[in-house]
C-alpha cells in the first residue's frame, strides 16, 4: 500500500471519527490553524489533527484536503513523520534558509515520497504574508489508481521553521468550484 494511499486512509478514518463525534467545524472568519499560524477560513471546512498539523475538508480527504502545518522544523520531512538522521540523510527534509525553488522540489519531492506520480510544478511565485516574504506555486498529481489532481500550495519562513498549506482536489470538478475561494484564503495565512 503506498504511502498516499495509506494516508488517504488514515484521513477518511479521521474524518469518520471527527464526523460521529460532531467533528471540528470552521466557520468562515479567522481561525487557528496550528500553533501560531492563523488563516481567514472562507467556506465551512471540517477540520482533523493537532498543534503542528491540520487537515480540512468540505467532502471529504479524497475529494478536497487543506493541508495546514504550522512548523515543520530543521531536520523534519516537509510533510512531518520523519526526520532526517545520519542513516537516512537524503529526502524531502527541510533545512533553514533554503530558496524558493528549493523548497517547491522539496514539497513536490515530499509528495513524490508519500506516493503521488507524474507530479509537476508550476507558476512559482513570490508571496507575502502579513510581514514574511514566501512563495506561492501551483501543482499536477496523480495517485496510484490514476486519479488526476491540482494542487495549490503556500510557505513562508518563521522564527521556528517553515509554515506551510497545500490545496489538493481532483482536476475535474471539485479543485474549479473552490479554487478562488481557496486561493483568497491562502493569501491570509499569517504567524502571529
Amino acid at each position: 500500500m503506498t504511502r498516499l494511499r495509506w494516508l488517504a486512509i488514515t484521513a477518511l478514518i479521521l474524518l469518520l471519527a471527527a464526523c460521529a463525534s460532531g467533528g471540528a467545524l470552521v466557520t468562515p472568519g479567522r481561525t487557528t490553524a496550528g500553533g501560531d499560524l492563523t488563516i481567514d477560513a472562507g467556506m465551512e471546512w471540517t477540520r482533523m489533527g493537532g498543534l503542528r498539523e491540520q487537515l480540512w475538508t468540505i467532502d471529504g480527504p479524497l475529494l478536497n484536503s487543506l493541508t495546514l502545518i504550522s512548523s515543520v522544523r530543521e531536520g523534519d520531512f516537509v510533510f512531518l513523520g520523519k526526520r532526517q538522521t545520519k542513516r537516512r540523510p537524503d529526502g524531502a527534509f527541510y533545512h533553514r534558509g533554503m530558496r524558493p525553488d528549493e523548497l517547491r522540489d522539496l514539497i513536490a519531492d515530499g509528495l513524490r515520497e508519500a506516493g503521488a506520480v507524474n507530479v509537476t510544478t508550476s507558476n512559482l511565485r513570490p508571496a507575502t504574508f502579513g510581514d514574511r516574504e514566501g512563495l506561492r506555486f501551483e501543482m499536477t498529481m496523480a495517485n496510484d489508481s490514476g486519479l488526476k489532481y491540482k494542487a495549490m500550495v503556500a510557505a513562508f519562513e518563521h522564527e521556528k521553521g517553515l509554515a506551510l498549506a497545500m490545496y489538493y482536489a481532483p482536476a475535474e470538478y471539485y479543485y474549479p468550484r473552490d479554487e478562488a475561494k481557496v486561493s483568497a484564503m491562502l493569501d491570509t495565512l499569517r504567524w502571529k
